[in-house]
């Protein structure tokens, strides 16, 4: 869970338990792993990317919405673009002309403004998704598999997924794109004139930067034995916890964000979890975090038909889908303003390449997060009889907590449901979970 303030840790929360700081609440679902009495399990973040019969794969995924935002972001771009080029054509018209210089000049503007979301659209986004391994949930072994980083000092290049570099790697491609196309023209018009090569080279560099970099500071935390590791958390010691937290301004809250988190403990540290490990996402209240425990827990405790996974609401598939209901719609109704702001809507976000490109992380960006045949034997279905079952403890505790909501007991007012009940559970040995190497053909 995160680490407190002070030097000395609080003390790790158990299932049920409250805690309030800062103006906002923190409530603690497991371990252990306990109904909470949700009225439906749902994947309200759309972080279930994969699951089958034996395992379930838990990560951020591709998101629709940045898309749509980076082709907003790129036709305000455009539209400004063309808003220099007809003032420039209007002062032609008036001056009766103008240097031909400023034709490249317009190009190359327009060149390096529409860098901005190529790179925080797609480029950075890619680089931060290929290093995102997914949570991996074994419901037959009753086991977690997180990707933690390595224990030593801190590494002394900064990560792959640091916003500076994408920053700095921008600002340099668009201004030596721009002076390149900018100054093309005098090179090919004035034989004395230098090819500009060092800018080219600068520009290409910068462009193959944000993909290339990931792949030299793999291998440099390789040279000195920093590499990530696989830990193998029992499911009745993994964290989840759900907790809002109030966006202040001058003027008071203005508002607050509902997150829900799903984490490894350090059992050599109580109070602490293995760093670089887990997943927060936001669930837009407590009903959807309790939902979204429940949607891992029930596939946990009872398996793939107990839950119902959520539409895909991504893809050119479905995206026709989408224009196709609308026409239907325009044609039933013939509300003709509908129908004309809806296309504006999509031709102005660029819908469709947004769709065609989540469709295209889903399937050929986000596999490359993990080695090939990452925990392929450990993530093999296992025969009935060898299935690992449920301790003691957390089928009575269970037992209660379902008698107590059929008396109309909310879960979130319980408290500490082990005290509650009176449910004695054996502290958790202090000695590190088993560990594998997160590479290639790792067992």
């Amino acid at each position: 869970m995160p680490k407190p303030t002070t030097d000395e840790p609080l003390p790790p929360m158990r299932a049920g338990e409250r805690e309030s700081r800062a103006g906002g609440e923190q409530y603690c679902l497991s371990p252990l792993p306990v109904p909470t009495d949700s009225e439906h399990g749902v994947d309200v973040a759309h972080i279930d990317v994969r699951h089958d019969e034996a395992t379930m794969d838990l990560r951020q995924g591709a998101s629709l919405d940045s898309l749509l935002i980076t082709g907003h972001v790129f036709s305000v771009g455009l539209t400004f673009i063309v808003g220099i080029g007809a003032f420039l054509l209007l002062l032609a018209f008036f001056w009766g002309g103008l240097p031909l210089a400023t034709i490249p000049w317009w190009f190359g503007v327009a060149y390096g403004i529409s860098l901005f979301p190529l790179f925080t659209g797609i480029l950075f986004p890619d680089v931060v998704l290929k290093r995102i391994p997914p949570i991996r949930l074994h419901r037959q072994r009753r086991e977690v598999a997180f990707v933690v980083d390595a224990p030593g000092r801190r590494f002394w290049l900064p990560d792959p997924t640091n916003m500076w570099l994408m920053a700095i790697s921008g600002a340099i491609a668009a201004s030596t794109g721009l002076i390149f196309i900018a100054e093309s023209p005098e090179w090919m018009t004035n034989p004395d004139t230098a090819f500009p090569l060092k800018v080219l080279l600068i520009h290409i560099a910068s462009l193959a930067f944000l993909p290339l970099y990931p792949h030299f500071y793999d291998f440099c935390r390789k040279l000195v034995g920093q590499q990530r590791q696989t830990v193998l958390v029992p499911w009745e010691d993994v964290i989840a916890v759900c907790g809002f937290n109030p966006s202040l301004s001058a003027g008071g809250v203005t508002g607050f964000g509902w997150n829900f988190a799903l984490m490894p403990p350090d059992p050599e540290r109580p109070g602490y979890t293995l760093p670089g490990a887990g997943i927060i996402v936001g669930v837009g209240g407590l009903p959807g975090a309790l939902a979204q425990w429940e949607y891992i827990r029930r596939f946990m405790e009872e398996g793939p038909e107990a839950i119902t996974p959520s539409a895909r609401e991504w893809g050119v598939e479905w995206y026709d889908a989408q224009v196709a209901r609308e026409r239907e719609r325009y044609e039933r109704t013939h509300d003709k303003r509908r129908w004309q702001r809806f296309r504006r809507e999509q031709w102005w976000n660029h819908a469709r390449f947004a769709h065609w490109y989540t469709e295209y992380r889903m399937k050929h960006v986000l596999p490359r997060a993990v080695p090939r045949d990452w925990l392929a034997e450990w993530s093999r279905p296992l025969p009935e009889t060898q299935w690992a079952r449920p301790s003691q403890p957390l089928t009575e505790l269970s037992e209660q907590l379902r008698a107590a909501y059929q008396r109309g007991e909310p879960f979130v007012e319980m408290g500490n449901v082990e005290q509650r009940f009176g449910i004695e559970v054996e502290p958790t040995p202090r000695k590190a979970y088993p560990t594998r190497p997160f590479a290639a053909n790792a067992a």
